[in-house]
């Protein structure tokens, strides 16, 4: 075969495998787009609902939150270090408290990255934080849902 045929049969392979993988990235940015709000910013951190995950769980509304940090977090000194969590939150509207019931922790940034932790509990442990505008913007967001 002519050398240069092989050279630009090349040439045009890899500008094809760049062109799909350019068009896979962009269809995760957008279906990650369609996904998430914004609820709030903070300091290092961002947080975002998945609009349609907010339910009316009798008494309480629960949604799926994505928290995410600039620097690497961890539960205590050194466990389980993470950029951001997504939360599946318990709210009771009524006096503003509220509580997560599953957890999944990557090591990326807006919920990308290796899986480093996940789990859920039976009954969320409900609390009040009115002190954090982050708090206060997910349990907006998830009452109003």
């Amino acid at each position: 075969m002519n050398p240069i045929r092989l050279v630009l049969a090349a040439v045009f392979l890899n500008a094809a495998k760049w062109l799909v993988a350019g068009i896979l990235a962009l269809t995760a940015v957008s279906s990650f787009a369609g996904e998430w709000s914004l609820v709030a910013k903070a300091n290092d951190q961002i947080v975002f609902v998945d609009p349609t995950s907010i339910r009316d769980e009798g008494g309480l509304k629960t949604a799926r939150i994505l928290r995410s940090y600039s620097s690497v977090q961890t539960i205590g000194d050194t466990a389980f270090p993470h950029r951001s969590e997504i939360l599946h939150y318990a709210v009771r509207c009524e006096d503003r408290s509220l509580g997560f019931e599953a957890w999944t922790m990557t090591a990326g940034e807006i919920g990308t990255g290796a899986t480093v932790w996940t789990g859920q509990v039976e009954r969320p442990a409900l609390y009040k934080d009115p002190s954090d505008p982050l708090v206060a913007g997910i349990i907006d967001v998830t009452c109003a849902g």
